[in-house]
């Protein structure tokens, strides 16, 4: 394997964590005290040590990708190779990493945490999710928990002595969580969980967050998500007795085979409640984003992967004389890999940024430390907010479908030793295909994208990407000037999207592209700005998406609805 193949915490990543964000601001607005510089250096100092540790973990899954986990005397049992590799992180303090001082975490910006995420899923996406999940769930703990539920149990997650999951899809509610039956009833003060929940990721976890319909107002809120509660149910209660809580069965999948999918069963266990009763959805919609977002990094993770992978077989495999790298059509696959994962890693590591700059922000409003300035932060963290809502399911859409394309191209360019069962290009494709299931569908992500366009996000998100765009025109007058001409494209085609809802859902994706596209060349644009930056890529990736995006604005501009009932006859409907 190549030094290349074995550079975690690389160039890339290292652009964004460099040089795309106000670490200055950032500390000043959260009051610390200590040095830009040296607060910088351990960030990137953890991200090195979990860089090595993750190099470590993919050398010891590599040849274990086949391997299932088990349910023996229902207890959930994963793979060896996934237990070493957990052991491997808590050895090292690499688990919820988010979470404050004040529990024993780091209280890492998301930023970093991000590029942590990406490494892990290069190394195993089926580790990945497991640990993830951990960190999520113990961030709604620490969100949403009571004192007492923050002390007992945060602690145990950072140090690895539990794990959690979310359970909420149903085998009548999927995508629509209103569809939700599992019920939670109140008696005498105390809360109990009864019903099913299946594909619970890690659902032998020890710890459920669990989403569940009100007892008390179950038929008048059934259908709809109100009346449901978010409530933390432990496999065994705080007086050690064993809590109603049942692995009933063990998926088999396609992919990420290390990960556990289960079915779970509550029989009237005992749970404790997480915020206010009746508004679990807006509590579980925190996790949910964050998850989001967490896949969008396991994909681009993935899809780094098997792009090194692709890189090193086409440069290794002679065939008419030569390396088939040097063959053009080669070369411009690999290269196009290699375009899309910087793409998609850019809209994320973006957010991932605006979401510490905005908690920052809160931060300070909240400690009456923002004087006469008040009232722009305000108005700049409502505007972050906004655009956080908008670009999460942009990533997840954007870099889940690039990891497929990639992770395909990577079995296309091995040639028929990719096809066969034991070579890893075949694995990274079967572990992609679900990022763009889990947490919301590619076609659910682009819906929501679509909704906070008609908040008026759409605008808010050219507008600033404009405004990045002038500080660079001086030096990149022609760049810039294309990426300006496509968010006038954007802007040309959008009124036509207002007239009928249908067709503005059938447009979700294509309006989708063009928005990223548009957010992605700025931002690139920004990174070929920086010492080490990657200008070649930049103007690759514009000239070949804004005729994308021209092209879409046209194809918006001249349709209408009348194409579904087109789509219905081809269909027979």
């Amino acid at each position: 394997m190549s030094a290349m193949s074995k550079d975690f915490f690389h160039r890339d990543i290292q652009l964004f964590v460099d040089h795309r964000f106000d670490w200055e601001r950032y500390l000043r607005l959260r009051g610390a005290s200590a040095d830009v510089a040296e607060e910088v250096e351990t960030y990137r100092t953890i991200l090195r040590t979990a860089g090595e540790v993750c190099e470590d973990i993919e050398a010891g899954a590599r040849d274990h990708w086949h391997e299932e986990v088990r349910l023996e005397d229902g207890q959930v049992v994963v793979p060896p190779h996934i237990a070493a590799g957990y052991e491997k992180l808590r050895t090292a303090g690499l688990l919820c990493l988010t979470i404050g001082p004040a529990y024993g975490g780091y209280g890492l910006p998301a930023l970093v945490n991000c590029a942590y995420i990406e490494m892990l899923s290069r190394a195993d996406p089926s580790l990945m999710t497991i640990v993830g999940l951990q960190a999520g769930v113990a961030q709604d703990i620490e969100k949403y928990g009571s004192d007492e539920l923050r002390r007992r149990y945060l602690p145990r997650f950072v140090s690895g002595e539990l794990q959690g999951c979310m359970d909420l899809t149903e085998p009548q509610a999927g995508s629509d969580l209103g569809g939700i039956l599992t019920r939670v009833t109140e008696e005498n003060g105390r809360y109990f969980v009864d019903g099913g929940k299946i594909f619970i990721t890690n659902g032998g976890a020890q710890v459920h967050l669990v989403l569940a319909r009100d007892a008390a107002s179950f038929e008048q809120s059934r259908g709809t998500t109100n009346g449901l509660s978010l409530v933390l149910c432990p496999v065994t209660l705080p007086d050690g007795r064993a809590n109603g809580v049942r692995v009933a069965r063990v998926e088999r999948k396609m992919g990420i085979h290390g990960s556990p999918t289960c079915v779970v069963e509550f029989d009237h266990a005992e749970a404790f409640l997480l915020g206010k009763a009746g508004a679990g959805f807006r509590a579980m919609l925190d996790l949910m984003n964050n998850a989001r977002l967490g896949v969008a990094a396991q994909a681009v993770g993935i899809a780094e992967a098997a792009y090194r992978a692709a890189r090193d077989y086409a440069a290794q495999r002679v065939q008419f004389g030569a390396p088939i790298i040097e063959q053009p059509l080669v070369k411009s696959m690999l290269t196009l890999m290699a375009i899309n994962i910087q793409a998609a890693r850019a809209l994320l590591y973006r957010t991932c940024g605006l979401i510490d700059m905005t908690e920052a922000l809160r931060h300070h409003l909240e400690s009456d430390a923002a004087n006469g300035n008040r009232a722009a932060l305000q108005a700049e963290l409502e505007h972050n907010t906004q655009l956080i809502r908008f670009f999460t399911p942009l990533c997840k859409y954007y870099a889940t479908e690039i990891s497929n394309h990639v992770t395909r191209q990577g079995i296309q360019l091995h040639g028929g030793i990719g096809y066969m069962a034991e070579t890893p290009s075949g694995h990274y494709h079967s572990d992609s295909i679900i990022t763009t299931i889990y947490e919301g569908t590619s076609e659910i992500q682009a819906s929501f994208a679509l909704k906070e366009m008609g908040k008026g996000a759409l605008f808010a998100a050219l507008e600033t990407t404009r405004a990045e765009l002038e500080t660079l025109r001086d030096r990149r007058p022609e760049l810039v000037a294309e990426v300006c001409e496509g968010i006038r494209w954007i802007t040309d085609s959008a009124p036509a999207l207002l007239g009928d809802p249908r067709y503005a859902l059938l447009n979700a994706k294509r309006v989708s592209e063009m928005v990223i596209d548009v957010v992605v060349a700025a931002e690139l644009l920004c990174l070929a700005d920086v010492p080490d930056g990657r200008p070649e890529l930049a103007a690759s990736y514009i000239r070949r998406h804004m005729l994308a995006v021209e092209m879409n604005a046209r194809r918006i501009s001249s349709g209408d609805a009348s194409r579904i009932k087109r789509y219905d006859r081809i269909l027979g409907l």
